[in-house]
């Protein structure tokens, strides 16, 4: 290889000078391992990652740079071992009947092309006739396909077992739940009137007057003000438990003015007569400490204005009605006669969120119908994607005027991806399978399209809760075009008038665990644990997720909180889907369009809602006034 011209390699490392002897060394290692330029130096970055945490301040002196030819040469070393040691033993990694075989060469190719961005694949041995999902084409294979046309020719040899299955379903179109049966269907006037959608997390500034939120929160929080960096790596612990201190503050301030109390408790001090106090439930079993909560192992940990941050058992025996998870903040009255424990008499509900707008919106708020569906949109042993395509289907025929599409796209808990069935990258195989079906959709319909992602998704930047909306640059890169944007997870967004909050964090699923509870006022349990979001006013009030989980983010914490009461609060959930209005706000969980082997279901939304007049007052009355969900309908239906 020529020896490398300084002025290259002075060009890609920037405004770092580079000393003569370094320069010397950068080219003899270029020439031993035959590296270009742009190589040495991604070799270099990598180098003050793993060595100096990332350090921008490091120089490239000539030590340094002969530590990087240590590594380089120590990665040769163990690549020549890898060699030998498989020349020496013929190893076929064989999988089931229908799952191809790789080779070494094959298995290497695709690591080199993932370091060096190259398109060149390396030789293959014949691979098996049947294959699943998108084994059968590889990545330059699928760019040279239009990317335009989902009616393409298949890149699949065969059909799997269950889309054989999933093609001659019975339950097409089956309604599993609904909302306001007897409503009529909604007829809105032609050409369709133009959606108003705002984003409320954009617009809405929060009145922090006695909240302890430093000045970092509240320029976060202003109009315009730039998105801080999703640094989801680099938390503090003091960041995580000043996030805690403030929810208890800012439930403990509403709960003084909900219910004129001068001053709240202190809990862990001994208290004689009623008092109440304001804390968050923490699951603290002495005997066993992976041991589920139980109404025998709660504590109340309080903020460290009102305790000191201490915590104190509670006795809830005396508590007629209690729904309790860690983390959630609740207001509490009772005694502490010893000190020990506090007694509790009751749970007082918590003060709930003012809606955004005026205080009458009836007439404010225009209708409008919409479609819901939440991934996975394929099937578990394939990337054909034929609920998606069917969805599609179904909505270019209903024609609403909104349609949500909740991630994951292309899941990172799919049986193919987990096992290493694929040999494509998730960009590919969204670019590939799924842009497709939404490009066909924007062709088809003015309808709004909007995405919001999942931290299971592996075709998106973050994941980890909560997620930006993603850039239209990212959106064009793989292959999406103008028309289709996106949304943050989660998302707050006002359409005609109607808050609607959405999350794609499965949170009820791990509520469902964590709950215990005594004759709730909400007894139907799946929606009373979308409830509890609400009444928290939070997407994730979870103490902490499970384990294998996306980690919750406490620096963004303002992104979770609910920032205005939400008219229609959806959260798609692996748990039974359902649709149902509490307190004046319609709880939706969807369901999934895809469950493993067989199809989903997807949901359909209509807000009917005529002008106020005499009659319209008299049926929905004073509560109803802000959001009028006894005319909003909802279908959850087989896809």
């Amino acid at each position: 290889m020529p020896t490398i011209d300084p002025t290259q390699l002075q060009k890609v490392f920037g405004n770092i000078q580079l000393e003569p002897d370094a320069i010397a060394e950068c080219q003899s290692i270029c020439q031993s391992f035959g590296l270009a330029a742009n190589e040495l130096f991604i070799r270099w970055q990598t180098f003050v990652i793993n060595r100096h945490g990332g350090d921008a301040g490091i120089l490239p002196t000539r030590e340094r740079i002969l530590a990087v030819r240590a590594m380089l040469q120590q990665e040769r070393d163990r690549r020549s071992t890898q060699r030998s040691t498989q020349a020496s033993q013929t190893v076929k990694l064989t999988r089931n009947k229908e799952r191809a075989q790789y080779d070494k060469n094959s298995v290497e190719g695709l690591l080199y092309n993932m370091v060096t961005g190259s398109q060149e694949q390396p030789p293959r041995t014949p691979q098996s006739v049947k294959r699943v999902g998108l084994l059968k084409g590889n990545a330059s294979a699928l760019r040279g396909r239009s990317m335009a046309s989902p009616m393409s020719p298949s890149v699949f040899a065969e059909p799997s077992p269950s889309a054989l299955r999933y093609s001659k379903r019975t339950n097409i179109g089956r309604v599993e739940d609904v909302l306001h049966s007897d409503l009529p269907p909604l007829q809105l006037p032609e050409p369709r009137p133009a959606l108003v959608v705002s984003d409320l997390s954009a617009n809405f500034t929060e009145d922090s007057s006695g909240d302890e939120s430093d000045e970092e929160d509240k320029e976060t929080k202003a109009p315009g003000a730039p998105a801080k960096r999703m640094r989801f790596m680099f938390e503090k612990l003091g960041t995580r438990t000043e996030t805690i201190n403030k929810r208890i503050e800012r439930m403990a301030l509403d709960v003084k003015a909900e219910y004129g109390i001068t001053a709240l408790a202190n809990p862990t001090y001994p208290h004689q007569n009623e008092v109440t106090a304001v804390g968050r439930i923490v699951n603290i079993n002495l005997d066993d400490a992976a041991a589920p909560i139980s109404s025998d192992s709660l504590f109340l940990e309080t903020s460290r204005r009102l305790g000191n941050g201490r915590r104190i058992m509670l006795n809830v025996q005396a508590a007629p009605s209690f729904s309790l998870f860690p983390g959630q903040v609740v207001a509490v009255e009772g005694k502490n006669l010893k000190g020990s424990e506090f007694a509790v008499s009751q749970f007082r509900p918590l003060p709930q969120l003012q809606h955004v707008g005026a205080s009458d919106r009836l007439d404010t708020i225009e209708p409008f119908d919409a479609v819901v569906a939440s991934g996975p949109y394929t099937l578990s042993d394939n990337f054909d994607y034929e609920p998606l395509r069917d969805l599609v289907d179904h909505i270019i025929a209903a024609r609403p005027s909104l349609v949500l599409l909740l991630g994951p796209f292309v899941s990172e808990t799919h049986p193919m991806l987990r096992d290493g069935q694929v040999d494509l990258m998730p960009d590919e195989i969204f670019q590939s399978q799924v842009a497709p079906h939404l490009n066909r959709l924007r062709e088809a319909l003015a309808s709004r399209i909007y995405l919001v992602p999942s931290p299971d998704d592996l075709c998106l930047p973050y994941a980890s809760f909560p997620q930006p909306a993603l850039r239209r640059e990212h959106l064009a890169r793989i292959g999406l075009s103008e028309g289709i944007n996106s949304l943050a997870n989660p998302a707050q967004i006002s359409v005609n008038g109607v808050n609607i909050a959405v999350s794609t964090m499965d949170t009820l699923f791990h509520l469902v665990k964590e709950e215990v509870s005594r004759l709730p006022a909400l007894s139907d349990r799946l929606p009373r644990l979308a409830w509890h979001l609400v009444e928290q006013r939070h997407f994730y009030p979870l103490a902490t997720p499970p384990a294998g989980c996306a980690g919750i983010l406490a620096s963004q914490d303002v992104m979770l909180r609910m920032l205005a009461a939400p008219d229609i609060l959806i959260v798609p959930s692996q748990l039974r889907q359902f649709a149902r209005v509490h307190e004046n706000v319609v709880l939706l969980n969807p369901g999934h369009l895809s469950k493993g082997l067989s199809g989903g279901t997807f949901a359909k939304l209509a807000v009917h809602v005529a002008k106020s007049n005499e009659t319209s007052s008299t049926m929905l009355g004073t509560s109803s006034r802000l959001f009028p969900a006894e005319f909003t309908s909802v279908e959850i239906k087989r896809i």
